[in-house]
């Protein structure tokens, strides 16, 4: 510290570098704070609450509109006491249907009753249509063997490589499930795959459930397909505004198929729900739980 010519001390100022990497330091803290803040406020704020989605789509294979509540990825979730929250809230949505859309419990759970206990309340509201995601099916083929059994006890219509007509509104619709991922379709003896090659062709709205949104990038394409149901990629996990989802396990990095309603190739709307649960320790961010309403129109 030098003096002045009274012998007053003079003091010197910071240089101009130092000033502005201190000025640097402060933005860059403020960033991290600002990140930190979003992640805390999407894990224990939206994460912890649903949103209500809903979608139009038009068919003109069915003679009066049809509301379709559709549920993914729960997880064995609960929204509420028993998922009270949920019921009610599918109660005000007056469905017509409800569709699982797979991975509504967890493989190697044997512990049920979430699902159960939400099954045993919705399909007094309406009738539930499942397809096996892959922890129901792995649940299924290595561990229980009863569970499609306890699933049909529970008021739960599961198909498997099936089909059904139910009579909704006035209308006939043909419900086809498929229960394999992509990497199952290479097997020569995949069932999904039998099960589709012997199809019909229908004149009545066909609808299919399966687990996988990827399946109509190749192998559900031109099989008459109007409207599909899916789920399984939780959104994109990480959602980049004006990007989409960050990553999906059927489709890798900045997936495709993660939300929405997407017209693919051969003309089928697929709907793709973001899930309602988590099966990673990875947060959701920007990707809050969502609860998927489609109304099918005539018109």
């Amino acid at each position: 510290m030098s003096k002045t010519k009274d012998g007053a001390e003079k003091i010197k100022r910071p240089k101009k570098k130092h000033s502005k990497l201190i000025a640097l330091l402060l933005v860059l803290l403020f960033i991290i704070a600002l990140a930190a803040s979003y992640v805390a406020y999407n894990i224990f704020v939206l994460n912890k609450n649903f949103t209500v989605t809903f979608y139009q789509v038009r068919s003109l294979k069915i003679s009066d509109n049809i509301r379709v509540v559709e549920l993914a990825d729960l997880h064995n979730k609960e929204y509420g006491a028993k998922n009270e929250q949920l019921v009610k809230r599918i109660q005000s949505l007056k469905p017509d249907l409800i569709f699982y859309a797979g991975d509504m419990m967890n493989y190697k759970v044997d512990d049920y009753s979430v699902l159960f206990d939400l099954s045993d309340k919705l399909c007094k509201t309406a009738p539930i249509y499942a397809c096996f995601g892959n922890n129901e099916l792995d649940q299924y083929l290595f561990r229980d063997k009863t569970f499609k059994d306890k699933m049909k006890e529970h008021n739960i219509n599961i198909l498997s490589n099936e089909a059904a007509d139910i009579e909704v509104n006035g209308s006939t619709i043909q419900l086809i499930a498929i229960s394999e991922g992509r990497d199952q379709f290479d097997v020569k003896t995949n069932n999904a795959q039998k099960f589709l090659n012997s199809l019909e062709p229908t004149d009545n709205c066909r609808i299919c459930l399966t687990h996988y949104p990827e399946l109509f990038c190749e192998y559900l394409l031109n099989r008459g397909i109007d409207i599909a149901f899916t789920g399984h990629a939780h959104g994109g996990l990480i959602r980049i505004p004006k990007v989409g989802g960050l990553y999906s396990g059927g489709e890798g990095l900045f997936p495709k198929l993660t939300e929405g309603v997407k017209t693919v190739d051969d003309g089928t709307q697929v709907v793709i729900s973001r899930g309602l649960g988590d099966s990673t320790k990875i947060p959701r961010i920007n990707n809050q739980p969502e609860l998927v309403v489609v109304d099918i129109c005539w018109y």
